[in-house]
Formats: C-alpha cells, structure tokens, sequence
C-alpha cells in the first residue's frame, strides 16, 4: 500500500484540526515526539516535544500521513510517500533502487516502529518512506 504523506513546519495539529473540518476523516491516530519511548534514537529538543511526530488519518477513503519536520519545507515539497511493505526484504530492495542516484535522509535499518525503515529522495526529487509492516 502506498500513502501520502504531509510535512508540516510546525503547525501540523493545526493542519489536522483543519483537514477534519473540512473533510470526512475516520480513523484518525496523533503521535507527539514526547510520546517516543527513550530508546528512540531520537535527539528531542523542548520545541520538539509537542509537535506531531506521525499522524494517520483517513480522508474520504484514502489513508493519509501527516507529521511536523525539521527539515525546511517550501510549498511544494512537503509530501512524500509512505509505502508500507510486508517483508524486510521487499523494504530493502525497493531502497537500494531509490537510493541510487538518489539522496538518503534516513539510512535503512530497524526502528521502534518497524523491523525496517528507510526514507530516500530519488534522482526524480520524490521523497519516500519505506516501512515494512
């Protein structure tokens, strides 16, 4: 399965608040960064404790991501794609193809929440989070 993903530069509750007005939103999940267990691998800051750290939601049938970044965000380049595989194996093929000629922002490998995650800007200048599930 594939899902967009938005990232926000810090108002990403807020986004959320307003995407459930305007639309019919179901199954609906926030995640702070405070929420993170302390084994994380994460560097929190106090700034970034509030913000969302992952949010689901789905909006007119179609599940969507949401998150607050660090990175710098430009109208236009917020969205990235989540795609969420079975296998290790399938996350790991799919990202040694993307990285190449590509800019990795999360280098492959396990996380809190998944076996294997990586995220890779491809030489298209599309942005992915692989997952497997």
């Amino acid at each position: 399965m594939i899902s967009p993903t938005i990232h926000f530069p810090g108002n990403c509750n807020e986004a959320i608040a307003f995407y459930e007005k305007v639309f019919n939103v179901t199954h609906k999940k926030v995640e702070f960064y405070r929420d993170a267990p302390s084994n994380s691998g994460f560097t929190l800051t106090d700034d970034m404790k509030d913000l969302v750290m992952h949010s689901s939601m789905t909006i007119c049938g179609t599940p969507f991501n949401f998150s607050d970044t660090q990175e710098k965000t430009i109208a236009g380049n917020m969205i990235c794609f989540n795609v969420f595989f079975q296998t290790v194996d399938e996350v790991c093929n799919a990202f040694n193809k993307l990285e190449e000629d590509g800019n990795v922002i999360v280098e492959l490998g396990p996380q809190f929440f998944s076996d294997m995650y990586g995220s890779v800007v491809d030489k298209f200048g599309i942005k992915w989070q692989l997952i497997s599930e």
